[in-house]
C-alpha cells in the first residue's frame, strides 16, 4: 500500500489523539469532566481473495478508532450519594446554628431578661413602697416581653429564609430534570466512541450532581447511557424515566408554621414525597426545628403572662385593691405589659406590705419560664453539636468519594505531558513518512 496513504493515516490519527490530550488539559480543573482516551488500531484493507475462510489483507496505516471516556459508574454513584448526605448535613448544621444564635442567651437574651424580673422583684421586696423600684419591676416585665417578641420575630425571619430557599431548590431540581431529559434524548442518537458523545455524558453527570445536591437519588443507565432517576432509593418515587420525554415535576407547599410538604407529578399522577437526603431533607429538618422552637416560645410567653397575672391577683396593690392583670398576650408575638401605673403592682398580702413579693420566687420552679427557656437553649446546643459532628463526618466522606472518582476520571497533567510527547513524536514520524514518499516519488520521476 502507498506510503503516502500510511503517512496520511498516521497524521490524521495522531492529530485526533493530540486533540484528545488538549481537551484533557484544558478541562483538567472542570467539575464533571472525565478524562478522554483515544484508542488507536491498525488499519487494514482487502488485499486478495479469501483463503480458508480468512480474508487476506494488507496494512494500511493507523486510525483513531474511538474516544473513550474514563469513568466508573460505581464510583460516580457513591460520589453522588455522599454529595446528598453532605448537603443535608451542612444545611441542617447551618440552620440549627442560626437558631442557636437567635436564642441569644447573652446580656440581651430572653434568659437574662427573665432573671431580671425576679432580681427587680427582690429589690422591690426590700422597699415595697418605693416608686422607682416599682417602675423598675414593670420595666423588667417589659424587657422580658420585648425580648421574647424579638426572638420570635427572628425565628420567623429564619423560617421565611428556609421557605424561600426550599422554593429555589425545588425550581433548580425541576430545571435540572428538564435538562437531563434533553441530554437523554441526545444520547440515544449520539455515535458511540466520539468526542461529542463524551461531552454529552459529562453534561449528564454534571446535571445529576446538581440534582443529588438537592435530593437523594438512585440512578440507573440503559444501553444508550440515558439516566433514570428515582428519589431516595431504587424503590422510591420516579423522577425521570430514561425512555420518557417528559420528566417528573416537583412541587412544594408551605404551611403557616413554616414546615413544608413535597410532591412529584409524573405521567399525570401526583404523589407526596419526602426526601431522606440532600439539601431539601436538611431544609425539612430545619423547618421542623424552627417551628418547634416557635411553638415552645409561644407556650413560654403564654405561661409567663398567666403566671405573672395569677401571682399579682394574689396580692394587694398600693390602692388597697386586689392585684389585676399586669400582662397581656397569648403568644410570643403578642405578649406585652398592660399597665403603666406602678401602684397596680400587688406587692402586699394580708400579713405584710411585701408579703406577695416574697412569693414571686416560687415562679422560678420546674414549671417556670426561666426553666423552660434554659431547657430549650440547652437542647438546641446539644442538637447543634450533634449536627456539626455529622456535617464534619459527611464532608469527609464526600471528599473521599470524590477523590476516589477523581483517581479514575481525573486528569493527571504529568501523564498528559508524557502522552503529548509520545503522540507528537508519532505525528512527526507520520509526517516524515509522507516526506519520504514524496522524495522517493520525485526521484523516480527524475529518472525519466
Amino acid at each position: 500500500m502507498s506510503l503516502l496513504s500510511i503517512g496520511r493515516s498516521g497524521v490524521l490519527a495522531y492529530q485526533n489523539a493530540l486533540a484528545g490530550i488538549s481537551e484533557n488539559v484544558v478541562n483538567a480543573n472542570n467539575d464533571g469532566f472525565a478524562r478522554r482516551q483515544v484508542t488507536m488500531k491498525e488499519q487494514f484493507t482487502a488485499a486478495g481473495p479469501a483463503f480458508l475462510y480468512r480474508g487476506a489483507g494488507s496494512f494500511n496505516g493507523v486510525q483513531a478508532a474511538e474516544v473513550t471516556r474514563i469513568w466508573n459508574q460505581y464510583s460516580a454513584s457513591k460520589a453522588w450519594s455522599s454529595n446528598s448526605d453532605d448537603s443535608q448535613a451542612s444545611t441542617r448544621s447551618q440552620f440549627f446554628s442560626t437558631v442557636q444564635d437567635t436564642l441569644d442567651d447573652g446580656d440581651s437574651g430572653v434568659g437574662v431578661k427573665l432573671t431580671a424580673i425576679f432580681t427587680s422583684g427582690n429589690a422591690l421586696a426590700a422597699n415595697p413602697n418605693d416608686a422607682t423600684l416599682r417602675q423598675s419591676f414593670l420595666y423588667a416585665l417589659q424587657d422580658a416581653a420585648g425580648s421574647i417578641t424579638k426572638t420570635a420575630a427572628n425565628l420567623t425571619k429564619i423560617s421565611t429564609t428556609v421557605s424561600s430557599q426550599v422554593g429555589d431548590a425545588v425550581g433548580q431540581v425541576n430545571d435540572a430534570l428538564a435538562a437531563l431529559t434533553r441530554i437523554n434524548l441526545a444520547l440515544k442518537t449520539a455515535p458511540q466512541g466520539t468526542s461529542g458523545r463524551a461531552s454529552l455524558e459529562d453534561q449528564r453527570d454534571t446535571i445529576i450532581g446538581t440534582i443529588s445536591d438537592k435530593i437523594g437519588i438512585d440512578i440507573t443507565f440503559d444501553n444508550y447511557g440515558c439516566a433514570t432517576l428515582r428519589m431516595n432509593d431504587n424503590g422510591g418515587p420516579m423522577l425521570l424515566d430514561g425512555n420518557n420525554t417528559i420528566p417528573g415535576l416537583m412541587g412544594v407547599s408551605i404551611a403557616a408554621n413554616g414546615t413544608f410538604g413535597m410532591s412529584v407529578t409524573i405521567d399525570g399522577t401526583t404523589s407526596a414525597v419526602s426526601p431522606t437526603s440532600g439539601a431539601l431533607a436538611g431544609y425539612a429538618e430545619a423547618a421542623n426545628q424552627i417551628a418547634g422552637r416557635r411553638s415552645q416560645l409561644d407556650t413560654l410567653a403564654a405561661s409567663l403572662v398567666q403566671q405573672i397575672n395569677t401571682w399579682n391577683a394574689q396580692g394587694t396593690d398600693l390602692n388597697g385593691n386586689p392585684g389585676g392583670d399586669l400582662m397581656t398576650g397569648t403568644d410570643a408575638a403578642s405578649i406585652a405589659v398592660s399597665v403603666t401605673d406602678t401602684n397596680l403592682v400587688g406587692a402586699a398580702d394580708a400579713t405584710s406590705p411585701n408579703g406577695n413579693l416574697l412569693t414571686l420566687s416560687a415562679l422560678r420552679g420546674a414549671s417556670g419560664a426561666e426553666t423552660a427557656w434554659r431547657s430549650m437553649v440547652n437542647d438546641q446546643a446539644l442538637r447543634v453539636q450533634s449536627a456539626k459532628t455529622l456535617a464534619t463526618s459527611a464532608a469527609a466522606a464526600k471528599d473521599g468519594a470524590y477523590s476516589a472518582l477523581d483517581n479514575i476520571s481525573g486528569v493527571d497533567l504529568d501523564t498528559e505531558a508524557a502522552q503529548l510527547m509520545h503522540f507528537q513524536q508519532a505525528y512527526s514520524a507520520s509526517a516524515k513518512i509522507i516526506q519520504t514518499a514524496r522524495e522517493t516519488l520525485q526521484a523516480v520521476l527524475d529518472l525519466f
